[in-house]
């Protein structure tokens, strides 16, 4: 999720996730029968199971809060964004509304992803296009965060754990300060990009090998009975090395599920064909 913008500016200032027996034979003696016990699931088994109960669903809806900040010298400059957030599985397609909070001023953002190709809006200005990939960074997919998650769990390239907490289950997965490589940093990583590139506008200048990651965690709560997905969480910094000193870049965001969607995504009224 990228919402820095005009945030940006102000650090201009510093730069100066048995068979049975016939009756002729022999009886044999009877064992007790015992019943199998039911063993918990798996963290993998727990992943599966919701990633299989998202798939049957038409779609979901999730209420989405966001924030970046970036740090230097203990001068922070960020943004805020909230939306509602609408998906649909197959075909798949996501939509949302959020406002943007930058500096005290307010923007809003619409996003329509159908396919493999997304709109976006920024306040008043005109519809940008480009690939699904593209537009994800700048809003995250609660339900494809589930998917990564438990790929990253058949792949074992995180620190993972699950806990039984508040009612729900809890799969956690963390990755080791200096990490360079697996989807949850690769999608980490693009998120950083938008950023790298207002930097640069500002004449900020940042050598892309040497950003090293400083934390990353992803939580996603389940609902033990139902298998359905109820929240996910991921938090990371990044740390960029600059002539004047380190910036860290850091990323919250959390979506919590609202219900289900049982609507239609469609294009945005402005891009729809006009009738002749």
């Amino acid at each position: 999720m990228h919402v820095l913008n005009k945030g940006l500016l102000a650090f201009t200032l510093l730069f100066s996730l048995s068979g049975c027996s016939m009756p002729w034979q022999e009886e044999k003696p009877v064992l007790e029968k015992t019943e199998p016990s039911l063993r918990p699931p798996t963290l993998v088994e727990v992943l599966e199971l919701a990633e299989t109960t998202l798939k049957r669903g038409e779609g979901w809806s999730f209420q989405l809060k966001s924030q970046e900040k970036l740090t230097l010298k203990q001068q922070q400059t960020g943004a805020r964004f909230e939306a509602k957030v609408n998906v649909t599985i197959d075909p798949y397609a996501l939509s949302s509304q959020g406002t943007i909070l930058s500096k005290g001023k307010k923007k809003a953002e619409q996003l329509v992803i159908i396919g493999e190709k997304g709109y976006l809006k920024e306040g008043k200005g005109p519809w940008k296009t480009g690939t699904r990939v593209q537009m994800q960074t700048s809003i995250e997919d609660p339900t494809q965060a589930l998917v990564e998650l438990a790929s990253v769990a058949k792949q074992k390239n995180a620190k993972l754990k699950m806990v039984e907490s508040h009612g729900y289950t809890s799969v956690t997965a963390e990755l080791a300060p200096g990490q360079n490589e697996g989807v949850l940093w690769s999608k980490a990583r693009a998120e950083l990009e938008p950023t790298l590139k207002q930097l640069k506008g500002l004449g900020i200048r940042v050598n892309p090998a040497k950003i090293s990651l400083k934390s990353y965690k992803r939580e996603v709560h389940i609902d033990p009975k139902t298998h359905v997905l109820h929240a996910v969480s991921t938090q990371f910094v990044f740390q960029l090395p600059t002539a004047t000193g380190m910036i860290a870049y850091q990323q919250i965001q959390t979506a919590e599920v609202r219900g289900v969607f049982k609507g239609r995504i469609t294009l945005p009224a402005e891009l729809q064909p006009k009738a002749k």
